[in-house]
């Protein structure tokens, strides 16, 4: 064994040391000895050449699996108009509407013709607006409505001064009780800043008075009076007319005639609404109109 061991590396060594393989070309010199001796050691020793495992592990990716979404398509659905809120009104007075029987036979409008100046209260022209110590006034859906601040007597006028003449007024009130009044004021002084006048009214409990104010004291020229002319109760609507000639005063409620006066205090003047009472807060009388008739 060792004989034939020794005859390869004779063998070898003679190859090396007398040829070259083709194409190749050496810049530096190898010693034949030092080449000899290594190829010699590696098939002595056997040596095998380790392959060092790679450091990083290899994955298998795969392409990720693209997720498909589905979209549906839909057809645009007819519109649809959106239904009105039903609201639910709030509670109000609704005044009755305006009393047109056929007149009494002793109304004075029977025989009088055209009204000379009406008022159906659609606005508040001629009226003073707004707030004072006494009362607050708006006009609202064809009526004047005043209301009462306080427990006393309060008023608004306008602006038409006249002297002999019938007045009528229309009117109610959606809640009162009692003793509570509202009604025609007339013959206001247009130099008394409304402080002065005559006031025929009615009461929530069916009568009616005539009182004259001279700017500081309330003098009654007839007192509290039932009678079956005056329509009773909340939303009750009754009419009231003057007659004034001279110092006489006739008073008529719903076209009858229900008493007859003589007081020369005032003669003439501004004609207006008034209200007052104790028995209801913020007590309100609602006018529908307003109409005179000069020199009847």
């Amino acid at each position: 064994m060792k004989k034939l061991i020794i005859s390869i590396i004779l063998i070898l060594a003679f190859a090396l040391s007398g040829c070259h393989f083709p194409g190749f070309q050496s810049d530096t010199a190898v010693d034949p000895e030092d080449a000899m001796a290594t190829e010699i050691s590696k098939i002595l020793t056997g040596t095998p050449i380790q392959i060092e495992p790679s450091a990083t592990t290899i994955i298998d990716v795969t392409s990720p699996t693209e997720e498909i979404v589905k979209t549906e398509v839909f057809e645009p659905a007819e519109p649809v108009e959106p239904e009105e809120p039903q609201l639910t009104p709030a509670p109000t007075h609704t005044p009755l509407p305006s009393p047109t029987a056929t007149l009494a036979s002793t109304d004075p409008a029977l025989n009088l013709g055209d009204p000379d100046w009406v008022d159906t209260m659609n606005n508040g022209d001629g009226w003073p607006t707004g707030l004072d110590k006494y009362t607050a006034i708006k006009f609202e859906n064809g009526f004047l409505k005043l209301t009462s601040s306080t427990g006393v007597d309060g008023w608004r006028v306008t602006w038409p001064t006249i002297a002999n003449f019938y007045l009528e007024m229309t009117l109610q009130t959606p809640e009162c009780e009692g003793s509570d009044q509202f009604g025609l004021m007339f013959r206001v002084p247009a130099d008394s800043q409304a402080g002065k006048g005559y006031l025929f009214g009615i009461s929530c409990d069916g009568r009616y008075s005539l009182r004259r104010w001279d700017g500081s004291v309330m003098h009654s020229l007839i007192g509290l009076t039932a009678n079956d002319a005056v329509k009773k109760g909340p939303d009750a609507v009754n009419k009231l007319g003057v007659m004034a000639r001279g110092a006489n005063l006739a008073l008529y409620i719903n076209g009858q005639k229900v008493n007859e006066i003589s007081d020369s205090t005032h003669l003439q003047g501004r004609f207006g609404v008034f209200v007052g009472g104790m028995n209801v807060n913020d007590l309100t009388v609602w006018v529908d109109q307003i109409r005179y008739w000069d020199d009847p």
